[in-house]
């Protein structure tokens, strides 16, 4: 029995199931594709809004630690100027104390003399400062008892006279000058801390700008239909690959 089909028809069968063949293989290649694609948009825009988010933390962080450092150093200027003012006070009663003792020293016993003591001894209980007072050795019960009552007590005579012969010591401006540079300090390491948060913010924003540029290569390739789309999603995956690698390297809040 003979067969119906001729050679031509046995070649056209055979190129309709190539071409067949041809776009089964092309549309799976453009699916695996998209699909890729898909899978890069989508990891590359999550990743890409997280570091954004990120960076704003960390702007905030140092746009806060900026604002901290600026008012302690206001404060620290204040404090500066009040233990100036306090240091002009004591060197100014000082002057003061000297010249009355100098008068007491070459003033014969009586109520003149007593009288100038106690103005010495006023003076000194009433306007040096806790530090000048504590820094010439002078007895801690007298002005103890004036802040807790107002009560002025003489200091006695060898007190006043051995404390005028002194100077104050380098302590004292360090006690004075302890609030500034505590809050000088302080100021300082704030400022310090918001630069490195301020770095770390654009980092992140740094990072947020690689995920862009993966999205945007990936994007591109949905754009060509040959083989090239290939390179473009590839270019986007090293990218993004390199942006994931940067971001789990930085510090997070």
């Amino acid at each position: 029995m003979e067969s119906n089909t001729t050679p031509g028809s046995e070649i056209s069968v055979t190129q309709s199931q190539t071409s067949a063949q041809v776009d089964a293989a092309s549309r799976a290649s453009v699916e695996l594709f998209e699909l890729c694609a898909a899978i890069l948009l989508g990891l590359g825009a999550t990743l890409g809004s997280i570091a954004g988010y990120q960076g704003g933390l960390w702007g905030g962080k140092s746009i806060e630690s900026f604002g901290q450092s600026s008012t302690i150093t206001t404060k620290s200027a204040d404090a500066g100027t009040f233990a100036d003012s306090k240091i002009s006070s004591d060197g100014l009663v000082k002057m003061q104390v000297m010249q009355l003792v100098s008068r007491a020293k070459f003033t014969s016993k009586g109520d003149e003399r007593d009288f100038l003591l106690h103005q010495v001894s006023e003076l000194m209980l009433r306007e040096y400062s806790n530090e000048a007072y504590e820094a010439l050795g002078l007895p801690a019960a007298p002005r103890k008892k004036y802040d807790s009552d107002g009560t002025l007590t003489d200091l006695p005579e060898e007190v006043i006279f051995e404390a005028s012969k002194l100077d104050f010591h380098k302590e004292y401006y360090q006690w004075m000058y302890e609030d500034k540079v505590k809050h000088a300090v302080e100021a300082r390491e704030l400022f310090a801390e918001g630069q490195h948060q301020g770095t770390v913010g654009d980092q992140f924003s740094l990072d947020g700008v690689y995920y862009t540029m993966s999205l945007f290569f990936a994007g591109l390739g949905l754009v060509f239909k040959s083989r090239v789309r290939w390179g473009f999603l590839g270019l986007g995956t090293v990218i993004f690959l390199g942006a994931l690698v940067y971001m789990c390297r930085l510090e997070w809040t």
